[in-house]
């Protein structure tokens, strides 16, 4: 509470009864701080004129120009003739404490002490209202005009709306409100005081916010001769929803007014809106600008599709939509449109849009040209040596309600637009990038500039969560066995685990060893049975792990480390079999002599030549950073030779510490194969560092990491993607490193 000795005003809260002070004697002015660098000054004194200068805390260094609204007093006082309320910016403060305040005019000097305590816009309007009397709405008037017409931010904002909600009038009401895409609400009601025009004003409701309306009026019969039906476009500094809005503040012919959203009001969504802007728009006068405002809300997307029924020689065709989760949407299909009708081709949904034909590949689809040459609405035919009607795209993920529906939308040169719906289906981005690759003829022109245009960047932008841990089963009593867990990762490749598990079984190392079988949901339903099976007919320790989200084998063994808690794992791909009997022992002999590692076997096909035998940093004369040195050479070649520190190992079979894999986040997600998902993993642990050393004398067979179902052209094309991929990542850092080799080497 504050208390002058000789005064005190009640406050009009319709709260408890608080008696803050008010100055009667020019003495004492109320503070009310609005944000950090404003304060409104309630005083009484003599001050007549609109503006005057003031001196914070008396000092002349701190002199400012300040906005005055004044008034006669409702009563008299011997502190004065009227009451004021000055709009003080307090920025040259900085960080002081405002105690008094000094106000010249002209010759005049009057200087004031603030009360003890500040009071809230609420107390201030109470306090003016005491002392105005019905001067109330032109104080406040006053006082919102000065408010406004600088920067404003949230705080000033809402006690502007304070001020109004106190001062405005009513003025009809708000009974239709609806969204859209493009941020604009379409507002529907009737009121007396608003006009056809572009009207600034303010939304009071969960947060205030300044908008401009394009408003237009039509004859409401139902209303009284003063009062008219109004529809408006409603676009808000911010995002605004429609269920947020309350009251619409604006000034009127007579001073400033509100129209209340009435509680029975329909509340319409982004597809129902424009029905309900056309059902009205024959009705409607305003302004040409905004009656075209309203004609192109009209024309927004309704949920139906609309290109095919356009009257000039447009149509569209799409494909197939991939939605790659974390990454965007690949958009595959055809645009024809001989006459250059369209204008631009956007990929949309609420609020968010993207240039879809800015950097979209253009490709061959003579198929679309033999199917519409000489028909309606293309009767003067196609010319029939262009044929690029077809297109594909990829959209990073758009912003917006993740409900909402995509579209596509034309812009026609005649200002209209089009729709058309689309129906993404969610896929992996392996998956994705594969069955482009598998809808385009390998020798079209337009591929190269599909797969560095489109899928490149698809992958690159790739950001998954890790793959997680479904389910888990334990066969026999895993948790009482000790040592390094030898984690088995299954994709699908791998069409037959038993080899494999019987080869484990009969060697005494493995038998005894934690094991882990981790594949993704869908494989593990497919082996689960037989799995069983062979743990039980075995005696083995066997953890059956299902993965959700695992894409590839690399999946399935993070997913494997993560169900366990040993300090040390072994990895190894189904794919893979013992050459000789021993290699898991020296595997934990090598790793053991040297700690902290990755260590890896040699790994051969099943004609004894090397497929595997360490990896390097390459020297400038090869064309990739990375090399195999040994690949292709008779294993006999290599067996000899001493365990050798590389620049990364194979994490198709590797003994590693099983913390260092999720120190780096684990495999790194957007590559389609695994040769460079192991070499991203290497490099990676290889930064943090930690070395890998290929143990040339332990050897495995297998075959490489191709799917079956893929096409030489479709595996070529798989690889250079990676390649792509990975040298984006790491060509800056590998670089140094191949200049650092060939100093070495000389």
């Amino acid at each position: 509470m504050l208390r002058d000795d000789k005064n005190v005003l009640p406050i009009k809260t319709g709260k408890a009864p608080e008696r803050l002070p008010v100055v009667m004697q020019g003495e004492t002015v109320v503070g009310c701080p609005i944000d950090d660098t404003l304060v409104l000054v309630l005083g009484i004194g003599s001050l007549t004129s609109e503006q005057a200068t003031v001196f914070l805390n008396g000092d002349p260094a701190m002199s400012v120009k300040v906005t005055l609204v004044n008034w006669p007093l409702k009563d008299a006082s011997p502190a004065g003739t009227h009451g004021f309320v000055a709009i003080v910016p307090t920025n040259i403060l900085r960080r002081g404490a405002l105690k008094t305040i000094m106000f010249q005019h002209k010759a005049n000097v009057t200087r004031y002490a603030f009360a003890s305590r500040a009071a809230s816009t609420g107390e201030l309007i109470a306090m003016i209202s005491d002392l105005a009397g019905s001067s109330l709405p032109s104080v406040i008037d006053g006082l919102v005009e000065g408010l406004i017409s600088g920067p404003i931010g949230r705080k000033k904002l809402s006690a502007i709306t304070v001020l109004l909600q106190a001062g405005a009038r009513s003025d009809g009401c708000i009974e239709l409100i609806g969204g859209s895409d493009e941020g604009e609400i379409f507002v529907q009601g009737w009121a007396q005081d608003l006009t056809p025009s572009v009207t600034r004003l303010l939304i009071s409701g969960r947060s205030p916010s300044l908008a401009e309306c394009a408003i237009s009026v039509f004859a409401r019969p139902d209303l009284n001769e003063q009062s008219s039906g109004f529809a408006g476009l409603l676009l808000a500094n911010e995002i605004v929803e429609p269920n947020d809005i309350e009251r619409l503040l604006f000034r009127g012919r007579r001073g400033w007014r509100f129209t209340e959203v009435y509680d029975r009001r329909l509340i319409a969504g982004a597809r129902e809106t424009p029905s309900h802007v056309r059902a009205i728009l024959p009705r409607v006068r305003s302004s040409t600008e905004i009656l075209l405002r309203m004609r192109s809300a009209a024309n927004r997307f309704d949920g139906t599709e609309t290109i095919s029924s356009l009257p000039f020689p447009v149509r569209m065709g799409i494909d197939h939509v991939f939605r790659v989760e974390g990454s965007g949407l690949l958009v595959s299909g055809w645009l024809l449109d001989p006459d250059n009708h369209v204008g631009d081709v956007k990929l949309r949904r609420h609020r968010g849009e993207t240039q879809l034909d800015a950097n979209w590949t253009r490709i061959d689809r003579p198929d679309v040209t033999r199917e519409f040459d000489n028909k309606p609405p293309f009767n003067a035919g196609l010319d029939p040596n262009r044929h690029a009607h077809g297109f594909v795209a990829f959209a990073p993920e758009l912003d917006g309600d993740s409900t909402a529906p995509f579209y596509v939308e034309l812009g026609l040169s005649d200002g209209r637009r089009a729709f058309m719906p689309l129906t993404p289906t969610r896929i992996t981005s392996r998956d994705a990038v594969v069955r482009q690759i598998r809808a385009i003829d390998p020798n079209a022109w337009a591929l190269r500039h599909i797969v560095d245009q489109q899928l490149v960047p698809l992958l690159r932008g790739v950001n998954r969560p890790a793959p997680e841990i479904f389910g888990v089963v334990d066969l026999g009593s895993f948790e009482d066995v000790l040592g390094p867990a030898l984690i088995i990762g299954v994709d699908e490749r791998v069409e037959e685990i038993a080899p494999l598990i019987a080869l484990l079984a009969l060697d005494p190392e493995t038998r005894r060893a934690p094991i882990v079988i981790a594949a993704a949901t869908e494989i593990v339903d497919r082996i689960g049975v037989q799995v069983r099976r062979l743990a039980d007919f075995y005696g083995l320790h066997l953890r059956l792990v299902s993965a959700s989200g695992s894409e590839d084998l690399y999946d399935a063994l993070e997913v494997g480390a993560r169900a366990v808690s040993t300090e040390t794992v072994v990895f190894l791909a189904a794919s893979l079999l013992p050459r000789n009997p021993g290699w898991f022992s020296k595997l934990l002999a090598a790793y053991e002599a040297r700690k902290e590692c990755v260590l890896s076997p040699t790994l051969a096909y099943e004609d004894d030549s090397i497929r595997w035998a360490g990896t390097w940093v390459a020297g400038a004369q090869s064309d990739r950073a990375l090399i195999s040195r040994y690949a292709g050479y008779p294993i006999d070649a290599v067996t000899g030779m001493a365990t050798t520190e590389v620049a990364t190992a194979t994490f198709e079979c590797c003994v590693m510490p099983r913390e260092a894999l999720f120190s780096v986040d684990g495999f790194t997600r957007g590559y389609l194969g695994t040769h460079e998902k192991g070499l991203d993993l290497g490099l990676k642990l290889k930064q943090s560092g930690l070395k890998s050393y290929w143990l040339p004398s332990a050897q495995m067979l297998g075959s490489d990491d191709i799917s079956v179902a893929d096409k030489a052209s479709t595996i070529a094309l798989i690889e250079r993607i990676d390649r792509q991929v990975f040298d984006a990542r790491w060509a800056n850092i590998l670089t140094k490193d191949r200049a650092t080799t060939v100093e070495a080497a000389v």
